[in-house]
């Protein structure tokens, strides 16, 4: 009579002729919390409450912390001790350790860990040569607490055949290089393909394939060009792989922080050396770490915690055993609600009394700056006076005495002496206009542009009508009474009265147009003023400061007020002088 046994009873069956067989009742680990290190600091846990799972810990005193701890470490261990129910494929003989922290973690974590993957290479001899390896850590992304319903993630790595190299031969192991044998966990491999990329060939694909014997049960059997390796070889199973194929898979089901399992490939791809390995796979996988874990947490706010340590299954589901410790950073005194509120009373009320202190100063210093403007402006009146009334009138009465002078001279003195007696009154009007100037620009009466605007176009217009050279103006009918300084006033009227007194001189134009434009659109207002001629026109040298114009003079005047002089010919003929000034400010 035959019998016939489920897959699990077979996979059973095939371990225990295998020798790798294991007792029949297991235990699970009893949870202790071994040591605690703030900051580097050793704590003594004679006097912490750990209490079992479910437990809030009531009353019990807690791990107080102070405030500013940098770096909490919590190692924790698990013991056998406790039975755990086998899962559906056979015995489970071990767990992995997983913890909390309510207040910061929103799931349950692991410690990092890590399973191998290596490509190992081989001489003629089939001894091995070197060894080439990389890692899967964690969980794969879609984990969903079994191979049996994970979907697998491509992986691949890629390595070059060294020296004396013949063969390539593919194995995942489920300890990683970082934890020595603590890793619990599963793992499943499909789709193993070792590709070979000659130097001056075409890649050649070797598939590693998971198949078994004809009329065999592939979940029971060893498949063809595959074997078991480890320090429990029972670990490395076939299992139904993850959606969407669910075909067979190599599993390595870790329950053993002490032991490991592995897969390794019998098939040897040839190779040469230098040539390009590449290993690809599909994996799904949870991995963490049983027996001792270091749980490390950094920079806690002040506040109440409980951490939590527990047992899962190796896939990941949770046995019900926990345990769990107290923590509270406390606050210190300063940052007390009570302590607070005092010192937020106590700075408005500094801030109130600093900022009249500050308000105060600033209205004296406003005060005593008014007071300056007003003494100055006083003081420039009183020197546009006193140019006005006596420096003026006495020029004035120096130019006619040398009228009448002249007129008593007409008909004794020689036309030499006459002409000298001309050009010193002329000289001496001259210096009255200029004296007229320099009050027009001292008194702070004229500090707008609606009063620089009149007063530059009527000079202009009167030089222009005794040189008989036509004059076009073209102003704002209604300048903005923008604030100018004197300086700048006076600065400007020399500048336009140089440029016209060239274009006169030296051009001998028939016209003169004056143009002033107050540009608005800007962050701060500017004035343009352009002086055309249509005379004889300038040459690049004379542009440039040539024949005595006083070129360098106006483009002084304009660095001084930050402003911008330009000198060209003026298109039809002629020159341009352009003007560009900022204003002290602008209209709201």
């Amino acid at each position: 009579m035959r019998t016939t046994l489920s897959r699990p009873q077979r996979l059973v069956a095939f371990a225990s002729c295998t020798a790798f067989a294991v007792a029949a009742s297991t235990a699970v680990a009893s949870l202790t919390i071994e040591s605690i290190s703030v900051d580097g600091r050793s704590i003594d846990l004679s006097s912490q409450t750990v209490t079992a799972a479910g437990s809030s810990g009531g009353d019990q005193p807690m791990l107080q912390l102070p405030a500013g701890t940098q770096r909490l470490e919590i190692r924790y261990a698990g013991q056998s001790d406790q039975e755990l129910s086998p899962d559906a494929f056979g015995l489970v003989r071990g767990t992995r350790l997983r913890h909390r922290l309510d207040g910061v973690d929103d799931d349950w974590r692991d410690a990092p860990a890590s399973g191998r993957v290596l490509l190992q290479f081989l001489d003629e001899a089939d001894t091995v040569i070197d060894s080439v390896e990389t890692s899967v850590c964690d969980e794969s992304p879609g984990w969903q607490g079994s191979l049996e319903r994970s979907p697998g993630r491509d992986y691949r790595f890629v390595a070059t055949a060294p020296p004396r190299a013949e063969h390539v031969t593919a194995h995942f192991l489920s300890h990683g290089t970082d934890h020595g044998r603590e890793v619990v966990g599963q793992i499943s491999i499909a789709d193993v393909v070792i590709t070979v990329t000659p130097r001056e060939r075409e890649p050649e694909e070797h598939p590693l394939p998971i198949t078994g014997p004809p009329d065999s049960d592939v979940l029971s059997s060893t498949p063809a060009g595959w074997t078991r390796r480890g320090s429990w070889g029972w670990m490395a199973q076939v299992r139904e792989g993850g959606p969407p194929t669910r075909q067979p898979v190599l599993a390595i089901i870790d329950d053993d922080p002490d032991q490991y399992g592995n897969w390794s490939s019998l098939t040897r791809v040839p190779v040469k050396p230098g040539d390009k390995v590449t290993l690809t796979w599909r994996s799904a996988h949870s991995l963490g770490l049983g027996g001792s874990v270091v749980a490390t947490y950094r920079d806690l706010t002040p506040g109440q915690y409980w951490f939590r340590a527990g047992t899962f299954r190796p896939a990941g589901e949770p046995t019900g055993e926990e345990i769990s410790l107290g923590i509270e950073v406390v606050v210190p005194w300063y940052a007390r609600p009570e302590v607070l509120l005092a010192g937020l009373a106590v700075g408005l009320g500094l801030a109130a009394a600093l900022g009249r202190s500050v308000a105060l100063t600033r209205i004296k210093r406003r005060l005593e700056a008014l007071q300056r403007d007003h003494a100055l402006e006083r003081e420039r009146m009183r020197i546009a006076r006193d140019l006005h009334d006596e420096v003026g009138a006495s020029l004035t009465e120096i130019a006619m005495q040398q009228y009448w002078v002249q007129r008593e001279m007409e008909d004794t003195a020689a036309p030499a002496t006459l002409a000298r007696v001309e050009r010193s009154r002329q000289s001496v009007v001259e210096l009255v206009r200029n004296v007229d100037a320099i009050v027009w620009a001292v008194n702070p009466a004229n500090d707008t542009l609606n009063r620089f605007v009149p007063y530059l176009t009527h000079a202009v217009e009167q030089f222009l009508e005794a040189a008989g050279v036509t004059a076009r103006i073209d102003t704002p009918d209604n300048p903005p009474p923008l604030p100018i300084d004197g300086r700048l006033r006076h600065g400007l009227f020399l500048t336009v009265r140089e440029a016209v007194n060239n274009a006169v001189r030296h051009g001998r134009p028939t016209t003169v147009w004056l143009s002033i434009v107050v540009d608005l659109g800007r962050e701060t207002a500017r004035l343009l003023i352009t002086v055309d001629d249509d005379g004889t026109g300038i040459t690049p040298a004379e542009a440039n400061g040539g024949r005595g114009l006083g070129i360098e003079s106006m483009r002084r005047r304009m660095h001084e007020a930050r402003g911008v002089f330009a000198i060209v010919p003026r298109p039809g003929g002629g020159t341009r002088v352009s003007l560009e000034v900022p204003m002290a400010g602008r209209m709201s």
